[in-house]
């Protein structure tokens, strides 16, 4: 039996320019999901992947360290990138595709982080709908098919795999798991959190492809995350 724990990453820069990058906040998360993996997992032998974007990355490097395994080689594997998130948003609002544009209508609102949240699940519902595929750089089926292969390829690097991407992908491998509607997943998807690890198990004849055989041990876990230390955060 094989072992995905999928890490999503710390809290990366909302509203700034440089998005992919984790904020201080982030890196805690980051540490405390190694306190918590460390503790669980011991000296178990662990294979480490991780998309290629920069709050994957750096989310594995905290982590690692907090459980002392700083030394454990990083496999990347840019399958396991997020959606572009501008892309979506702009398909769906062309008026905001300059990101100019989006923070000034932002800070119209009285909850900024509340409205994009609402802007956002639009325009992902758009994507995810199938009738606008043209219109994106990578359309949602696409997007699908090469995360399943991405994880697929990293259930084969060993028996305990720990996965650091982005909360796209996860909603991705649960709903293969549980057979979920789009609909269905996107729930899944706005519920988790950052640092959140949800596990995966899969028979070993089965590792090539996610899904049949597969199932699903725990989902966005918040261990050390959720509690009065403040470190509990969604975007």
């Amino acid at each position: 039996m094989v072992a995905l724990h999928l890490v999503r990453h710390g809290q990366a820069s909302f509203g700034a320019d440089d998005y992919d990058r984790l904020s201080a906040l982030g890196v805690a998360q980051g540490r405390v999901v190694g306190q918590q993996l460390g503790a669980r997992l011991g000296a178990a032998d662990i294979a480490v992947v991780s998309g290629s974007l920069n709050r994957h990355r750096d989310t594995a490097a905290a982590c690692l360290e907090a459980m002392g395994r700083g030394g454990v080689a990083l496999s990347i594997d840019p399958d396991l990138n997020e959606y572009d998130p501008t892309d979506v948003v702009a398909c769906h609002r062309p008026d905001l595709a300059d990101a100019a544009a989006l923070r000034a209508e932002l800070a119209t609102a009285p909850d900024p982080r509340r409205a994009y949240q609402a802007l956002f699940a639009e325009a992902v519902a758009r994507w995810m709908g199938g009738e606008h595929d043209g219109d994106y750089a990578e359309c949602w089926p696409v997007f699908r098919n090469r995360v399943l292969a991405g994880l697929a390829r990293a259930a084969q690097r060993g028996n305990t795999v720990l996965v650091f991407t982005s909360g796209g992908p996860i909603m991705v491998a649960v709903q293969a798991v549980l057979g979920l509607d789009d609909a269905g997943a996107r729930q899944v998807h706005w519920a988790l959190v950052n640092g959140g690890v949800t596990k995966l198990l899969a028979p070993s004849r089965a590792v090539g492809r996610v899904g049949a055989g597969w199932s699903l041990s725990s989902l966005n876990e918040q261990a050390g995350l959720d509690g009065p230390n403040g470190l509990l955060t969604y975007r």
